[in-house]
């Protein structure tokens, strides 16, 4: 995989959606935009426990995401493919958890925060990394 540039990185740890593709139970493809956080090389992102999106990632864990944006004729972004898998480490849940609260809502009490991610523990919520084997980049 292309190596992402330090403005890459930066600007995918700071942009608003990762839009992550799957196969569903039928064969097809799907694609969402969900709310992320980068750590480590990794991208994580929370969904539903029982969500098709992610019942279908655990059938097939072969998953692919882009993260883009720019304007005017100035873009830049990254698509990858690899693995989703479940983050069980109770410590590493708290970790997402209050990334996620502080990109997104500045921080984990916000009312609307809790009302979707619940608490942090919240068995009805899974937390996914998504590992990248390979992808493409571009800035131009």
């Amino acid at each position: 995989m292309k190596r992402l540039t330090t403005s890459l990185k930066k600007f995918c740890e700071k942009e608003g959606l990762l839009r992550v593709a799957w196969i569903d139970s039928e064969g097809y493809p799907r694609v969402a935009p969900v709310w992320f956080v980068v750590m480590g090389g990794r991208y994580y992102f929370a969904t539903g426990a029982s969500s098709a999106k992610w019942k279908a990632m655990q059938r097939n864990p072969r998953v692919g995401w882009v993260i883009d944006g720019g304007k005017g004729r100035k873009y830049k972004g990254a698509s990858m493919c690899g693995r989703a898998e479940e983050v069980s480490d109770s410590r590493l849940r708290r970790r997402i958890y209050r990334a996620l609260g502080l990109k997104y809502f500045g921080s984990v009490t916000d009312s609307k925060f809790v009302e979707i991610y619940g608490g942090v523990d919240d068995p009805d919520t899974a937390y996914i990394r998504l590992t990248p084997i390979d992808g493409v980049c571009w800035e131009y």
